[in-house]
């Protein structure tokens, strides 16, 4: 009895294994709109193609995911204006590039490596205005896409501070961002939170080119409405981040220096 045992444990593991094919069924390509206007600054539209789940996922196939060629219209009120392609790449200089990820919140890497085409304008008869309305026209590949948005009264922070987070004997230096914020009274505020170093490293570079948002940056006044609460949020990271920082215990953390 003893001699079998470990052969019946051995058996059952085996007999646990199970091959499952999974069939995912073709789904046609569509359109994807990413648009985005704030007080004072142009809009910024984003169009890509949806991609099948088991496609490679390289620089090649992130650029042909990108539309070119659309009419992109936005609209105040005051009439339709036609956004610009604009298109990143080896003909922007590293300060262009920079500036275009700030404002667009891509990659500079990305930006750099691969041409990359948004719409926007100069026009600033379409500038992001609190309170105003903006219709949005997209017509690309045969189709005719529409959005409406109004920008809302801002709610600021009422304070930012940083906390240690000491999950780590004698650690004197690595935290969470904290934020405290005093929701209006009436239900339907949305919220999300970005950050960004501005500390420089020793080449020069700034530490994060562009604001970042962390993984749920996004919430609801669901469950605070009307409240003041605190909150705080983990240190986001770049898309193919290769710094130390995003890839060994300091990762997800702000850092004291």
């Amino acid at each position: 009895m003893k001699r079998l045992l470990p052969l019946f444990a051995i058996a059952l593991l085996a007999g646990c294994e199970k091959e499952i094919t999974v069939d995912l069924p073709d789904t046609p390509e569509q359109l994807v709109v990413e648009g985005t206007i704030e007080p004072g600054l142009p809009p910024f539209v984003i169009l890509t193609r949806t991609q099948s789940y088991f496609e490679p996922l390289d620089l090649t196939s992130i650029a042909n995911s990108f539309v070119r060629n659309a009419i992109v219209t936005v609209d105040n009120g005051n009439g339709p204006v036609q956004l610009d392609q604009v298109c990143s790449g080896s003909d922007l200089s590293p300060e262009e590039i920079a500036l275009a990820a700030e404002l667009t919140g891509l990659d500079p890497t990305l930006l750099a490596a691969v041409q990359v085409c948004i719409y926007t304008t100069t026009n600033t008869a379409v500038f992001g205005e609190v309170g105003r309305t903006y219709s949005l026209r997209v017509e690309a590949e045969d189709k005719v896409l529409t959005s409406v948005t109004t920008i809302p009264n801002p709610v600021p922070l009422d304070s930012v501070w940083f906390k240690l987070a000491l999950q780590r004997p004698n650690d004197d230096s690595l935290g969470y961002a904290w934020g405290r914020l005093s929701d209006p009274d009436t239900m339907g505020n949305h919220y999300r939170w970005m950050a960004r170093r501005i500390s420089h490293r020793a080449n020069g570079s700034v530490e994060d080119p562009t604001f970042i948002s962390p993984l749920g940056n996004t919430f609801e006044d669901k469950f605070v409405n009307g409240l003041t609460f605190d909150f705080s949020f983990i240190r986001g990271r770049q898309f193919y981040s290769d710094q130390p920082e995003d890839n060994n215990e300091e990762t997800g953390f702000f850092k004291l220096e």
